[in-house]
């Protein structure tokens, strides 16, 4: 079995990566190239270009990697068709996918789409395109695939769960220790992209020294994503990177044994969720990119992890600093709020546990590798 994939975010890999290992486990011979990071290299996939040429945020943010875009896109459907795959698999990252998908269409490539895109949040006219350029839909969450239905586009939607479910379980199996005795422990996760990172880790530093200079009874620990350069964060973060630990890999045990969470908008708010650990969640785009998405968007949270909570009524499991609002005092005061009132983080994690049903079951990359298997007629072999 030969295949395309393409996932254009850290966290696309992630998915990525699973699924290979689950699709190796029930077909012989499989065969992956195309666009992805270094979890999917280390599953055996050729690269054709890394993530990280291609990781940006907002709109504005996009238009510089406009000609590379195009470039990666004619490069991935020649190789595709030159080489006879069976399929390719899109992961996330719809501004680059979805003209991607129409090309593969176009040239007799069967489409999976993998991680639906936020068609229920804006844009939503994309679904029908999807529902037409797909031989199927794989959707993270279940209140994506109630979302198809309810627009009679979930006939080839299939709900198959986040895979981040099974990296919990394995990780939180191993507990990690709770800080010492009146210590307590914040963790920052500044974002996956080196933009997030220039953009968010001068706030979460500036709001940390806040905080160190009103108590003492802080352990900071920053973990940093492998696609960001140690070399970035020491050029941002300074002397006080010298007074923070700092962790890569797997880390859900130590958000799990922490107090409060501060963390970049986007799947890492899921990892939170999972490991029930209050956040305070901070974004900033370009301003345009802001005002394009405030008249696009049409969900009352950011975050992922307030989407999945969300009892009905719009209410936020934990605070969202967006844009203006994503000021060093701003981001202080909240963590403050979870610091000393213990029956306000009590709750948000009351509310973070309610939403877990929405990602499903263990077994999300078994059940992905059977879908995919599924939509294209094939069967273990």
């Amino acid at each position: 079995m030969r295949l395309l994939l393409s996932a254009g975010e850290v966290s696309g890999d992630q998915h990525g990566a699973a699924l290979l290992g689950a699709l190796a486990e029930r077909v012989s011979g499989l065969e992956a190239f195309g666009l992805a990071g270094d979890r999917c290299a280390a599953r055996g996939m050729r690269l054709l270009a890394h993530q990280k040429e291609l990781a940006i945020i907002g709109v504005v943010e996009a238009l510089g990697k406009i000609r590379f875009a195009h470039r990666l896109m004619r490069d991935l459907t020649r190789e595709a068709v030159a080489s006879g795959v069976d399929a390719a698999v899109l992961i996330d990252s719809p501004d680059f996918h979805l003209p991607l998908a129409r090309r593969l269409a176009k040239a007799g490539v069967p489409v999976v789409f993998y991680v639906s895109p936020q068609v229920w949040a804006w844009r939503s006219g994309r679904a029908r395109t999807i529902a037409r350029l797909g031989r199927g839909v794989l959707t993270l969450f279940r209140f994506e695939k109630r979302w198809y239905d309810a627009r009679g586009l979930g006939e080839r939607v299939i709900w198959v769960g986040h895979p981040l479910v099974d990296e919990a379980r394995r990780e939180l199996a191993t507990p990690m220790l709770p800080p010492p005795p009146g210590r307590r422990r914040v963790v920052l996760m500044p974002g996956s992209r080196a933009g997030e990172v220039r953009t968010l880790l001068p706030i979460l530093r500036e709001a940390v020294a806040l905080l160190e200079a009103r108590r003492s009874d802080l352990e900071i620990v920053l973990v940093k994503a492998d696609s960001v350069p140690d070399d970035l964060l020491r050029r941002i973060a300074g002397a006080s990177l010298d007074r923070w630990s700092v962790v890569a890999g797997p880390h859900l045990s130590l958000l799990a044994a922490s107090d409060v969470l501060i963390v970049a908008s986007g799947t890492a708010t899921v990892e939170g969720l999972l490991a029930g650990i209050p956040m305070v969640v901070v974004y900033r785009v370009a301003a345009i990119s802001y005002l394009l998405g405030k008249l696009l968007v049409k969900v009352p949270s950011v975050a992922m992890a307030n989407i999945l909570s969300d009892p009905g009524d719009g209410s936020r499991a934990v605070p969202e600093l967006i844009q203006g609002a994503a000021t060093p005092e701003r981001v202080a005061a909240e963590v403050e709020r979870f610091l000393d009132d213990r029956e306000r983080a009590a709750e948000a994690r009351r509310r973070l546990a309610a939403g877990r049903a929405e990602l499903g079951e263990p077994g999300a990359p078994a059940r992905t590798a059977e879908a995919v298997l599924a939509l294209l007629g094939r069967s273990r072999s």
